[in-house]
């Protein structure tokens, strides 16, 4: 991205879920306003931005990276202005400064409404009281967008996500998300209407809705995720409407039949799991422990039985938290079997300070929950394959995206979320057919993550 109309630039790198990037758009929008322009060329900026993530171990790592890559470039020029913001100052704003005392600007996600107008202060030499101490790092929930702001989208044109709310009111104990975030907040239904009524006209096709627990939408504020879902429908111009982070146990029969009942919401279920074994999920503080995860995935895939497009099932595990034997795993690989969902990815344990998980007993030595997190990786690759298999001959639509080295179009199916998921390689698709079309295709073959396919013409 290259827009450079002034003599103000900026360059961003945005690291983290959908959700940072999201507050990276609308930070880009705000700071255009006041006469930014931006640049890809870190080399050639006048401020450089970081919008970090410090979810587990390893974003951090990445994000102090990237911070580590913009302060040696001011050993070259001094007058370049540095900021970090985002979940990492958030939770770790102390150690940021004392580590890199280079950064002129260190804000947490409780205080990103005031970034576009304290760079702005910074750049003309203007003293901020306090702009590097825990003022602007200090707890309590985080900014959340509104319509009326202006955005620049990092996305295709094509696809757009929307935040409906942010912070966790749950208490995983391996999780830092609620320390970070704070409690959770609904937007208004009709701002978030407002807001995919403009995604629409700016050429969105597929609008991803996003937050920490997409199924609490609304239950701060006496509304709930039906109502929402019942509105976005009749935005004209969306075709797909995907949902993410859903909470096992809170996806309930009338959720189900909204989803089922709209030709736009794709009945595509991104249920973070975690675990199947009631023990493991006690110690992880999980809601409902007991609920039965195997029912849940039938009662799913009931609702959506002999349709067109039948329910697609992702999940994740946590692979080694503490206490976990070779029982439980043996539990994860039955399940998998069993289930057979379509996409399962598993994430070894990270002990996060602060947490209740990092302080438990019975530590599972990092080279056998990594062991155990590839097992289970590797029986799930067949899994996926296997349920690939079962669609071909059939037909998908496809969302264009790309054009393999051998000049074929890759896509995305309703199956298919972006960065996450796999692709969908169509032959076929005549040359004049633009990038973000949705065509129809009937798979010819099927991989361990992506199909194959050939364009069907009208």
């Amino acid at each position: 991205m290259k827009i450079k109309t002034g003599s103000k630039i900026l360059g961003l790198i945005s690291l983290g879920c959908p959700k940072n990037t999201v507050d990276s758009e609308f930070l880009l929008g705000q700071l255009k306003e006041l006469g930014w322009s931006f640049t890809d060329n870190i080399d050639e900026a006048d401020c450089l931005i970081v919008n970090t993530c410090g979810f587990i171990r390893d974003a951090k790592l990445e994000s102090e990276d990237a911070i580590q890559e913009i302060c040696e470039i001011k050993d070259n020029r001094p007058g370049v202005l540095l900021v970090a913001t985002g979940c990492l100052p958030q939770r770790d704003s102390v150690n940021l400064q004392s580590r890199f005392p280079k950064l002129d600007l260190v804000v947490g996600v409780g205080s990103l409404e005031k970034l576009p107008d304290l760079i702005e202060s910074k750049w003309k030499g203007q003293k901020i009281e306090s702009d590097l101490h825990t003022e602007f790092c200090s707890p309590g929930r985080a900014t959340l967008p509104h319509s009326r702001f202006p955005r620049i989208r990092l996305t295709p044109p094509w696809t757009g996500y929307m935040k409906i709310s942010e912070g966790c009111n749950h208490e995983c104990s391996f999780c830092t998300i609620p320390s970070i975030k704070g409690p959770q907040i609904s937007r208004p239904i009709d701002d978030l209407v407002r807001e995919a009524e403009i995604l629409a006209s700016e050429g969105v096709k597929e609008l991803i809705i996003i937050s920490q627990d997409t199924t609490a939408f609304g239950s701060d504020s006496g509304s709930n995720l039906g109502n929402l879902l019942t509105e976005l429908d009749k935005v004209d111009g969306i075709s797909w409407i995907r949902l993410h982070y859903l909470y096992p146990g809170k996806i309930s029969g009338g959720l189900l039949d909204v989803i089922a009942a709209s030709d736009k919401i794709l009945p595509y279920f991104d249920i973070p799991l975690q675990h199947v074994q009631p023990r493991i999920l006690k110690a992880m503080h999980r809601l409902a422990p007991e609920t039965d995860t195997l029912r849940l995935v039938e009662s799913i895939r009931e609702r959506f039985t002999d349709t067109e497009t039948p329910a697609c099932i992702r999940t994740t595990f946590i692979a080694g938290f503490p206490g976990e034997t070779e029982s439980d795993v043996e539990a994860l690989h039955e399940w998998m079997e069993r289930a057979k969902v379509d996409r399962l990815t598993v994430f070894q344990f990270s002990a996060e300070d602060g947490t209740p998980a990092a302080i438990l007993p019975d530590r599972i030595p990092l080279h056998i929950s990594e062991s155990r997190m590839h097992r289970l990786m590797e029986s799930q690759q067949d899994i996926t394959l296997e349920v690939n298999e079962t669609w071909i001959g059939k037909e998908i639509d496809v969302l264009l995206e790309g054009v393999t080295d051998d000049d074929r179009r890759v896509g995305r199916s309703y199956r298919d979320a972006p960065e996450i998921d796999g692709f969908v390689i169509v032959n076929g698709v005549p040359e004049n057919t633009d990038q973000g079309e949705i065509v129809r295709t009937r798979i010819t073959g099927a991989m361990p993550y992506d199909l194959e396919a050939e364009f069907i013409a009208d």
